[in-house]
C-alpha cells in the first residue's frame, strides 16, 4: 500500500482554473498532498523537475511550452509522473500527439468534479496495485478494473459452455458475484476514418478511458461489470437486473454521448458499440460475445460511429454449407499449391457480389479459417522475413479494422501475396543453393572426369531432380553447360600458352582429343588450329 501522500502538480494559464480543480480535488480523501501551480509549460516544467510529483494534471495548450512538448520532455527524462490532460475544445494535432506519450486520462471542460477524482483514484490503485506486486504483498481482493478480471471475463465466455453450469459453481470458481439476471457482452471499437489503422497502435489510453467510463456508468445499476481488451477492441460484460433492461438502453445512450464528447478532441476518431443479445444463463456469454462482434462488424456495411444492437441488424445473407465447403476447399488448394492466382481468383468470386446480398458474417468467419490455413503450412518464409504466424496476426488485426468491403478483402490478399511471394523466393533460393554447389565444383574440377551422378550425389540430390532444375536455373543441360565451360577454357590456353592442342584439351577434361577438336568447333564455329593462328 502507498504509505505518503502522492504529490500532484495542478498546471493552466488561467489562475481561476488553477484554484477551481484544487477545490474539486478530494485531498484527504484520496490522500493526495497539493505541491503547487504553474501557469506556463516551461514554469511546469522545472517545477517536475524539481518536485518529482506523482500526478500532473495539465491543460493541453499552454504558453511557452505546450502539454504535449511538456510531456515528451518528461518522459524523455525518465520522470515517473502521471499525466492527466485537460482541454477545453478540439485541439486535434494536440490531441493525436498525446496519444503517442500514454497519457493516462483525459477530461474536457467544463470540469466535471466526479470525473476529476474518479481519474486521480484510478490512477491511484494502479499505483497502488504497482508498489504491492513490487513489495510482494497481497493483493486487494476485487476490483472492476483488477487485470485478474479482465483474464476472468475471456476464461467465462470460453470456458462456460454448459447451460447445465449453475451459477453458484461459477461464482465458487471465479470469486465473482454474479447474480440471477441477465448477461451481455458488448464490443466497443474505435475507428480512424479516413486515415490508417496504424493510428490505432496508440490509442491503449484512451482505451483505458472508456473502460473506466463505462464503469462508471453502469455499475450501480448492474450486478457485476467485467471488462478486458483484446485486440484493438474492448469487450465488456454485464451480469444485470431482468427488471432493469429497459434502463439499459437508456444507460448505454448515456455512457455513448460521453464518448462521443471525449472522441471529439481526436479528428476522425469514431466509436461503433457493438450490443450482443442479453441472455439469463452466464453459458450464453460466450454466444452474446458472438452477437456483440458480429454487430461491431456490421459497421463494414452500415458504417461507423453508432450503436449496433445484434437483434436490430437487418437481415444478413449466408452462404449455404456446400458454398462454404467448397470455396474452403479452393483456398486450401490454392495455400497449398503456393498459387496467387488461383487464390486470388476464389478471393474474388467470393466478394463479387452487390452490398445488400453480401454474407458478411460467413466471409469473415472463412477469413479467419485462411489465417489458420496459412499458419499450418508446411513452407515456412526464409528467417530473415517475417514468420507466417505474425502475419496471420497482422491479417486478424486488418479485419478487425477493415470498414470497407475493398479493406476487408485487402486485409486478406495483400499479406498473402506477400507470403507467396516470399515462399516462391525461398523455395527457389532452397533450388539455386545446389546449383551454385554444382558451378562451383566444375569450376573446380573441370580437368577431371565429372558426370551427373558424381554432381548429384555432391549436393544429395536424384540425378534426375537435379538435371532438371539445372535446366531451369542455368538454360542448359548439365553436360552442354560443362562442355562449354571446358571449351572457354581451351580458347584461353589456344591464346594464351604454348600447349599443344592434344594437351589442351586433355587440361581442360577431354579424354580424346579428335572429340575435343569436333565438340570446340560446334561450340566456337572454327578449329582449335584455325582458333590458335587468329589469336597468333
Amino acid at each position: 500500500m502507498i504509505s505518503e501522500r502522492m504529490k500532484v502538480l495542478i498546471a493552466d494559464d488561467e489562475f481561476l482554473i488553477c484554484e477551481l480543480i484544487k477545490k474539486m480535488i478530494l485531498w484527504d480523501e484520496l490522500q493526495l498532498e497539493f505541491a503547487g501551480c504553474a501557469h506556463n509549460g516551461q514554469e511546469l516544467f522545472g517545477q517536475i523537475q524539481e518536485i518529482r510529483p506523482a500526478i500532473v494534471i495539465t491543460d493541453i495548450s499552454m504558453p511557452v511550452m505546450d502539454g504535449i512538448e511538456l510531456i515528451r520532455q518528461t518522459r524523455y527524462l525518465n520522470i515517473p509522473c502521471r499525466f492527466i490532460i485537460v482541454s477545453g475544445y478540439k485541439q486535434f494535432e494536440y490531441a493525436h500527439n498525446a496519444l503517442k506519450y500514454s497519457v493516462d486520462d483525459y477530461i474536457l471542460k467544463p470540469i466535471n468534479e466526479n470525473e476529476l477524482n474518479q481519474a486521480l483514484k484510478k490512477i491511484l490503485e494502479e499505483l497502488n496495485r504497482h508498489q504491492s506486486q513490487a513489495a510482494g504483498e497481497a493483493m486487494p481482493a476485487i476490483h472492476t478494473e483488477h487485470p485478474g478480471r479482465s483474464f476472468f471475463l475471456k476464461r467465462i465466455i470460453w470456458e462456460i459452455q454448459d447451460p447445465a453450469v449453475p451459477l453458484e459453481q461459477v461464482i465458487g470458481e471465479y470469486g465473482i458475484d454474479f447474480k440471477p439476471g441477465l448477461f451481455c457482452i458488448l464490443c466497443l471499437k474505435l475507428d480512424f476514418v479516413n486515415q490508417s489503422a496504424d493510428n490505432l497502435d496508440n490509442i491503449g489510453s484512451l482505451n483505458k478511458k472508456l473502460i473506466s467510463m463505462f464503469h462508471e456508468e453502469f455499475e450501480d445499476f448492474c450486478f457485476q461489470v467485467l471488462s478486458c481488451m483484446e485486440g484493438s477492441a474492448i469487450y465488456l460484460g454485464i451480469n444485470y437486473p431482468r427488471q432493469a433492461a429497459g434502463s439499459f438502453f437508456n444507460h448505454l445512450q448515456e455512457f455513448y454521448q460521453k464518448a462521443c464528447n471525449l472522441l471529439d478532441l481526436f479528428a476522425g476518431l469514431k466509436i461503433t458499440v457493438g450490443v450482443g443479445d442479453s441472455y439469463d444463463k452466464i453459458s450464453s456469454f460466450g454466444q452474446s460475445n458472438k452477437d456483440a462482434m458480429d454487430a461491431a462488424y456490421y459497421r463494414i456495411l452500415s458504417g461507423c460511429g453508432q450503436i449496433l444492437y445484434r437483434k436490430k441488424l437487418p437481415p444478413v445473407p449466408y452462404l449455404t454449407e456446400v458454398e462454404k465447403s467448397l470455396y474452403l476447399q479452393q483456398f486450401k488448394k490454392a495455400i497449398e499449391s503456393v498459387n496467387i492466382t488461383d487464390f486470388m481468383a476464389t478471393l474474388n468470386q467470393l466478394f463479387f457480389r452487390p452490398k445488400n446480398l453480401f454474407p458478411l458474417f460467413d466471409i469473415i468467419e472463412m477469413l479467419g479459417e485462411i489465417c489458420r490455413m496459412l499458419v499450418r503450412m508446411d513452407l515456412s518464409l526464409d528467417q530473415e522475413e517475417l514468420p507466417i504466424d505474425y502475419l496471420s496476426g497482422q491479417i486478424h488485426y486488418a479485419i478487425e479494422n477493415a470498414l470497407s468491403l475493398d479493406a476487408l478483402k485487402a486485409a486478406v490478399s495483400e499479406p498473402v501475396s506477400y507470403i507467396f511471394e516470399n515462399i516462391h523466393k525461398a523455395v527457389q533460393a532452397q533450388n539455386t543453393r545446389p546449383i551454385r554447389m554444382v558451378l562451383k565444383y566444375i569450376e573446380e574440377h573441370y580437368t577431371d572426369p565429372i558426370r551427373l551422378e558424381d554432381a548429384a550425389l555432391l549436393v544429395t540430390l536424384n540425378p534426375a531432380y537435379l538435371s532438371n532444375i539445372f535446366k531451369k536455373e542455368t538454360g542448359e543441360n548439365f553436360i552442354d553447360y560443362l562442355n562449354s565451360y571446358r571449351i572457354g577454357q581451351a580458347r584461353e590456353l589456344l591464346k594464351d600458352s604454348n600447349l599443344s592442342i592434344n594437351e589442351i584439351a586433355y587440361s581442360t577434361g577431354f579424354q580424346d582429343a579428335r572429340y575435343f577438336s569436333k565438340l570446340f568447333k560446334k561450340y566456337v564455329g572454327i578449329t582449335p588450329k584455325d582458333y590458335r593462328k587468329i589469336y597468333s
